[in-house]
């Protein structure tokens, strides 16, 4: 398409009005470019609307400019004034309500905090008050059985005693004890023998009391005595039967086959 086709196509009052197709336009953009004869068209075109557009225009009404120009001063006047929002404020009111929260989780973690510490402190307490008892309570139970042990001892030194086949002995003190006495109970059916040592000194380092029994004239072992015994008064001693006299002598720990006679200390005849 040439000029002068689109000079009287009615493409050029089209591109000047606005209302050509975007093809159009970049058609007649480029032919413009290539013909300055166009840009003169469509200059002409653009004064003959607007000396066009101008006479068809009414004339102003004065009046009516005056109302509107009256009309506009008073929104003016009494519109309200806007109010001004701060941007700082805001961001300021923000921050507050974010540092109140920070403030609130701290205050809560406190409280938290403060919470456990207490609850820690009564729980070791109790720990304390609760291994205190459980201290008690053993000892409670050591010194039962203690007390257990010694009634059944007292039990069957009273079953002894008053067993009316059972012979008391006493043996008298010579030499290193010739103050001191010692009693000896013999089931004279069962032979049974048992020695109390409560009345006697500690026997010297390294040495330990020894029971004989005299059976016919002769020594017979009849046990060593414990002084450090808690389990009863009455120490059980080895069964003898025959015997004629009981004697206790001196020796070393773990004791002697046959007795040192310049050791006895305790003799006391059935």
């Amino acid at each position: 398409m040439n000029s002068k086709e689109v000079i009287s196509s009615g493409l050029l009052e089209s591109y000047v009005l606005g209302i050509s197709t975007k093809e159009e336009t970049a058609l007649i953009n480029t032919l413009c470019k290539e013909n300055s004869e166009l840009l003169k068209e469509i200059e002409s075109i653009e004064e003959t609307l607007i000396d066009f557009s101008s006479k068809l225009s009414p004339p102003i009404n004065t009046d009516l400019k005056e109302k509107i120009s009256t009309q506009l001063n008073f929104i003016a006047e009494d519109s309200p004034i806007a109010k001004v929002i701060s941007i700082k404020n805001e961001t300021e009111g923000r921050l507050s309500i974010y540092k109140l929260g920070i403030a609130a989780s701290l205050l809560l973690f406190l409280t938290s905090l403060m919470y456990n510490v207490q609850l820690n402190h009564k729980l070791s307490k109790v720990n304390l008050e609760l291994a205190q008892l459980n201290e008690t309570k053993s000892y409670l139970a050591d010194e039962l059985k203690i007390q257990q042990a010694s009634l059944k001892s007292m039990d069957t030194e009273l079953e002894i005693l008053s067993n009316p086949k059972v012979k008391t002995i006493a043996l008298n003190g010579m030499n290193s004890l010739d103050k001191k006495t010692a009693m000896i109970h013999m089931n004279m059916e069962t032979h049974d023998v048992y020695f109390n040592a409560s009345s006697l000194p500690n026997s010297p380092t390294d040495k330990q009391y020894q029971l004989w029994a005299i059976v016919d004239g002769k020594p017979i072992d009849a046990g060593m005595i414990d002084m450090h015994s808690t389990a009863s008064v009455f120490q059980k001693m080895k069964s003898v039967s025959g015997a004629q006299a009981f004697a206790v002598t001196i020796e070393n720990m773990g004791g002697s086959p046959v007795p040192t006679m310049k050791t006895m200390c305790l003799l006391g005849n059935v």
